[in-house]
């Protein structure tokens, strides 16, 4: 018997099936595809984060540039305002942003800035807007 059961042991053949590997092959697969897809997805949404971050810091900059001018300055004459080109994120031409600005009466000693920043990428246009009311002179 002790024979027997070792003959048997040997004769026995353990293993995986091509089927057995296929299937495996395709869900390791999936998974991977699955985890390009995610990787892809955070790349894509960190980058329109950052760019969006940069949009709002030109548009806080720009207002507050805006601010800081004498309220009797031309700077600060009522009416809407475009820069000529596109800026990047330090103002300067060449870059991804289309900067207005408005300025509106606010009585005879303020005024009311809108400041827009637009942008498109990936297909898609997107806007940042702040606004403020100022005296002049940083007020």
């Amino acid at each position: 018997m002790g024979i027997r059961k070792l003959q048997n042991t040997i004769n026995k053949k353990n293993g995986f099936s091509l089927i057995e590997l296929l299937i495996a092959m395709s869900v390791m697969a999936l998974g991977m595809l699955a985890a390009a897809s995610m990787q892809y997805s955070a790349v894509r949404n960190n980058t329109t984060g950052n760019t969006a971050t940069q949009a709002t810091m030109l548009a806080k900059a720009t207002l507050e540039m805006l601010k800081n001018q004498d309220i009797e300055s031309t700077v600060l004459s009522v009416g809407d305002y475009l820069d000529p080109a596109p800026v990047d994120a330090s103002g300067n031409p060449g870059g991804i942003y289309n900067r207005t600005w408005r300025i509106d009466p606010l009585g005879t000693t303020s005024r009311r800035i809108s400041v827009t920043v637009e942008w498109t990428k990936f297909g898609s246009t997107r806007r940042v807007t702040m606004g403020s009311n100022t005296m002049g002179s940083g007020v």
